[in-house]
């Protein structure tokens, strides 16, 4: 799905998806599709060479971390998130394992693209919107932006570099098992934190404090290309081949957004190949060879595996020995029906005392048009020629619901998986 929920000078692509407490990450209204672009790699995105035999991080610890980038130290981790904060995409939470590897302490910047430009490795940036950084005045340690997949791909290998895997990206983003909700902590970011909410494109990498493995800008200033196609959890712990017509993720939030909640560790993402945006760049991943793997995994074909000990299992769920898998806790499971029942219950009373109608079931027809008055500042603030905020719930997705919303006169300002809130004409 696509959306702009921002502030109306922007007019830049910048996400998909989110949860079902509005946390669909966002794209623009007016998306742009470039032509598959033609670069020296090869489709397939870069990885590391398949070890020979299972490697331990006790026997065999990595070296220093390469200048401009940080050691991410191998671990097991809980990506994902549980049912009751997140959206479907994002479950189930689940065991992954990850290898160490190095991380590119900060996004690619303007500057660096341009010399694997110059060196023949790399196209040039795509162009033809507000906010492309390569080239503009001063903004050379900006990240670099608009380019695609491919590109991003090609800047990485020129670097003798990989693109990260989005497993690699969340264990890196959350500190780990520190499971933190954004790099920088729990807290929610605020203009001051962290690049977001920014209405004048990107801010200069490093330019706000570090976060999770002392890693600058995973929270904001532009979303970054991960190697792995988009797909139902569990994750996949090796880089993905670059097809046509897939979708691939991309993580961590941009300058363009305008609500907190877009800005999650667990925020899945994606877009095609081609597709790109002044908010997407990327930073860069390096394998250690061979594979350096936590205790309890070993390496084996690409990745680790975890051969021994406990399994960390979600909220809910517990660690079978038998089958060797998470299953469902059923003691756990009644209690969750039990409460969420009653918690129906008094709402659906609730909206009967008050007189308000029931919201819409999810399968309705597009659309329902409800009044949502509450939000009306937020719409004279940045749609004043649309200042009457209405709630359109009903189809399947959210870009089921544009041409309607669209439609009417309305402008998409937020977004749940049911919902789409507007700004519309009083």
């Amino acid at each position: 799905m696509k959306l702009l929920p921002f502030i109306a000078i922007l007019v830049v692509a910048c996400g998909r998806h989110g949860d079902t407490s509005g946390t669909l990450a966002a794209s623009a209204t007016s998306l742009v599709v470039a032509a598959p672009v033609s670069v020296a790699s090869a489709t397939p995105l870069v990885v590391a060479a398949p070890v020979s035999a299972p490697t331990a991080s006790s026997t065999n610890e990595p070296g220093p971390p390469t200048d401009g980038m940080k050691r991410i130290p191998a671990g097991f981790f809980l990506m994902g998130s549980s049912a009751v904060d997140s959206n479907e995409e994002e479950r189930p939470a689940h065991e992954a394992v990850v290898a160490a590897f190095e991380f590119d302490t900060t996004e690619v910047t303007a500057d660096a693209y341009t010399s694997c430009v110059t060196a023949g490795a790399c196209t040039r940036s795509h162009v033809g919107r507000q906010f492309c950084n390569e080239g503009a005045p001063n903004h050379g340690r900006h990240p670099i932006n608009c380019i695609d997949l491919r590109q991003a791909a090609a800047y990485c290998a020129w670097a003798k570099k990989r693109l990260p895997t989005e497993r690699e990206w969340e264990y890196a983003a959350s500190g780990g098992m520190e499971k933190r909700r954004f790099s920088l902590g729990s807290a929610e970011p605020t203009e001051k934190t962290t690049c977001y909410h920014h209405p004048f494109g990107s801010c200069e990498v490093g330019a706000f404090g570090a976060g999770a493995f002392d890693l600058l800008d995973v929270t904001g200033n532009v979303w970054e290309w991960t190697a792995t196609e988009f797909g139902r959890y569990p994750s996949r712990g090796k880089a993905d081949a670059i097809r046509d017509g897939h979708h691939y993720v991309y993580r961590g939030g941009s300058w363009s957004r305008r609500f907190p909640k877009w800005m999650r560790n667990a925020l899945r993402n994606r877009y095609q190949p081609q597709e790109w945006s002044a908010a997407i760049g990327v930073r860069c991943a390096r394998s250690s060879e061979p594979l350096v793997c936590p205790d309890d995994a070993e390496a084996r074909d690409g990745e680790c595996v975890r051969v021994r000990g406990t399994t960390v299992c979600d909220a809910g769920a517990r660690f079978d020995d038998a089958k060797r898998a998470c299953v469902p806790d059923l003691d756990q499971a009644r209690g969750g029906i039990a409460m969420r029942s009653a918690a129906a219950a008094t709402s659906d009373t609730s909206a009967a005392d008050s007189g308000k109608p029931p919201s819409p079931a999810q399968a309705i027809p597009c659309c329902t048009q409800t009044r949502t008055s509450e939000h009306d500042a937020d719409c004279k603030k940045n749609w004043p020629k649309t200042p009457a905020s209405y709630r359109f719930d009903g189809a399947k997705s959210y870009p089921d619901r544009v041409p309607f919303v669209k439609g009417v006169g309305c402008s998409p300002r937020d977004m749940g998986q049911t919902w789409t809130s507007a700004c519309c004409p009083s």
